[in-house]
């Protein structure tokens, strides 16, 4: 498979989702903590599962606010 600049520009919106999901998580997880397990872990989960990591952190792994 050929990489096109239309097929750069087609997968471009997931590439800055994934990246700012990740940003956003790793910044939750440093400033705010985590409830299960430990930051570290935390974060080799949102670096390593692209997608899912993050989304899984932000719905199963953050501090509750209440």
């Amino acid at each position: 498979m050929e990489l096109t600049l239309e097929t750069f520009l087609l997968f471009l919106p997931l590439i800055v989702l994934q990246f700012a999901l990740a940003i956003y998580s790793i910044v939750k997880i440093f400033t705010e903590g985590v409830r299960n397990l430990n930051r570290w872990a935390w974060l080799v989960i949102c670096l390593l599962f692209n997608i899912l990591g993050p989304i899984s952190f932000l719905l199963f792994g953050r501090k509750k606010e209440y």
